[in-house]
Parts: C-alpha cells; structure tokens; sequence
C-alpha cells in the first residue's frame, strides 16, 4: 500500500483523544504482522494503547521512529469535507489528523515492507502513543517499557508536522489545577463567609506578575514568545451572586524553555500558595488550598553535536536547525536517554484546524527522508 492508501485508512478512524484507539491499533498491526513483523499492543489506559514493534536483529544501537495516534476534536469546526474521510483536493490531503500526525505514520508504513529484512544490521523500532494531545498521557505510560528495551535503541526521530525542518529544541508544558477552598455564607454577611473566588483572584495577580518576571528575564530569542509562558485558560466558581462562594478552581499551564529553572519557579509558586492558605486559615480553619499536577512532559534540548544531528541534517541534505514553541513526545524520550529530534511532514498552523491538510509533497519528502534513514542501519 501506498501512504495515501494507508492514510486514508488511518483516517478513517476517529480516534479522537480520551476514546480508544483500538481499531485503529490492531490495523496496524495486522499491517505490519503481513510483512511478518510482530509487535506488542501496550494498553496504558482502558481501551487505549501504546504499540512497539521492533524490524531487524536483536542489536542495540537502531533507530525509534515515533508518532502519536490520537487526534483533536471536530466538534463546532466547519469542515467543507467529512473529517474523518480523506479527501484529495489537487495537492492537498484533508482529514483530521492528516497532518498531526497520520501522515507521518502512514509514510512510516508505507516503507516497512521495502526493508531488506536480511541486510539491516540494526534495527528498527516503530512506537506508537495516544493521548498526546491532551498531555503525553500514553507515552509517560511507556516511560518504565522504554527505559528497559532490549536491544537499546540509540536514536529517536519524532514525526510531529515541522515542514520537515529538524527540530532539536522545544517549549515543555506542565498543566496544574488549582481548588480553593472557602466557607460560605450569605453575600450581606461577609465577615461571617470566606470568599474562595477573592483568594483565586490573589493567585491569578500573582501569576500574572509571575508572566511579567519570565518575559523580562529569561529571554531565549531562539523561541517565539522568547520567553517561557504560564496561561490561566479555565476558572470555575460560586454558585449564586447572593452567596459567598465557598468553592472556586482554576487550571493553568507553564510551558518552559529548556535553560529555564523549573524547579525554582515551581517553588514560587507553592510558596505563595501556602501563604494564601494561610490567610485563609486565618480566617477560619476550614478553608484550604490544594494545586494538582494534571501532567508534565519536558522541554527538548538536544545538543548541536550530537550525532543524531549530523545524521538527520546529512539525510535532508541541509544544515539549518531550528527551535518551536509547542511541546512534544520528543522530551520525553530524550529523558529516557535516546537523543532525539523532532522532523515530520506538515505545517503546524495547519493542525488542529479545520480542514486539516497535508500536501503530496511533503508526504513524498518525508518518504524519501525516511527511506535515507532505514538506509543507516544496514
């Protein structure tokens, strides 16, 4: 089969995140049990699965090529075509998920069966996550799997869409909610309530000057905003305007830039949630605060030397290297100690839109990429 044919099945499946990917999954590997390539359906979560397949000796030292098989809603897009119908229009392929990122897997694919399964002398590993739109959730799943893969592969190339420029560094992104907790009362008794919205709003001026702090000193021009980024994007509270709110939430994100002091910052903000706790307290000892971490995948900084670079930058016959601001599955294997780059068909601005496309062109660039890499490991 050919990449369209196969992107056209993949996207055929909505595997929307949060919903199973198993239709999809056992897809493909009954594709890839026709080529007489065994791999293993990891569920991660109810319904919902991570895949590993291994081509080629039992070696350390191969290859990862690695994409996630979930995709974003549609729901309140206008789409002029079915989303999850491929459609082609002249050069461009539309369908949900045609760009981030079935076009790349369908590419990866399509070139397993052309593999001298005789001659490669080290192998090839195709891992395949979900949920990746809504945190990394699939592949922090796989995390344990691939610290103990045997034989350890070396490389990692992650086929998120960047126009198939190389990317060796990226924003990461942490996700936190955060639940005050007050007492209520009636609106005209307000020494006898604790408003839980009054506290959230000290936190989100405190978060606020906290985005002030980043922006004017940890610039990083290599990245657009060059700047690390906190985003409140959800609050939730109260339950009528005559009624001290006893409850109030709000979620917010941090995505960091890869020489910025997490740590540090985290502790700034843990720090001035204990003291708003305290006031609360203070107030009366029922109330509290409490901040979750909803998920936390790593920024991507692999280094100019490394030798991935020199073989990803030889196979696209360039020698530009280049930084994004949205995070990826890339820093995740990078922490598990593959180096890793980011190199995959597609345009960004296209993702997540309606009428999600991808062109021929990139597919069949990508393609040639791809087959230039599998040509490494004989």
């Amino acid at each position: 089969m050919n990449f369209e044919k196969i992107l056209s099945k993949l996207v055929s499946y909505p595997t929307i995140s949060e919903t199973s990917n198993r239709k999809m999954m056992d897809f493909i590997n009954n594709y890839l049990m026709k080529y007489g390539f065994k791999s293993e359906l990891l569920e991660g979560s109810k319904g919902q699965f991570n895949l590993h397949c291994r081509i080629g000796p039992d070696r350390n030292g191969g290859i990862i090529l690695s994409g996630h098989t979930d995709v974003v809603p549609t729901i309140g897009q206008k789409w002029l075509t079915d989303p999850f119908k491929l459609t082609k229009k002249k050069n461009k392929l539309y369908g949900r998920g045609s760009c981030d990122m079935k076009g790349f897997i369908s590419v990866v694919m399509s070139v397993i069966p052309k593999i001298k399964i005789q001659k490669i002398k080290k192998p090839l590993h195709l891992v395949l996550s979900y949920d990746e739109e809504i945190g990394c959730i699939g592949i922090q799943k796989l995390v344990p799997f691939l610290k103990k893969l045997k034989p350890k592969p070396k490389f990692c190339i992650v086929g998120e869409p960047t126009e198939m420029k190389l990317i060796n560094q990226h924003k990461g992104k942490k996700n936190f909610s955060v639940s005050f907790t007050g007492v209520e009362s009636h609106s005209s008794l307000v020494d006898n309530g604790v408003n839980a919205i009054d506290f959230c709003s000290e936190f989100i001026n405190y978060l606020v000057k906290l985005q002030d702090d980043l922006k004017k000193n940890n610039i990083d021009k290599r990245f657009n905003p060059p700047y690390p980024t906190i985003n409140i994007g959800l609050i939730s509270g109260g339950i009528a305007v005559n009624i001290i709110p006893k409850d109030c939430r709000l979620d917010f994100e941090v995505r960091d830039t890869p020489s910025l002091d997490y740590d540090k910052l985290l502790e700034k903000i843990t720090t001035f949630i204990k003291i708003l706790e305290t006031k609360m307290k203070n107030k009366n000892p029922k109330c509290s605060v409490r901040m979750v971490k909803n998920n936390d995948f790593p920024p991507l900084s692999t280094k100019q030397n490394e030798e991935i670079i020199e073989l990803v930058l030889k196979n696209l016959k360039t020698n530009s290297l280049g930084t994004v601001s949205f995070g990826t599955e890339a820093g995740v294997f990078n922490q598990a100690n593959f180096q890793t780059v980011v190199c995959g068909p597609g345009s960004i601005n296209e993702a997540h839109r309606p009428n999600e496309f991808v062109t021929e062109e990139q597919l069949i660039e990508c393609e040639k990429f791809i087959e230039k890499t599998i040509n490494h490991l004989y």
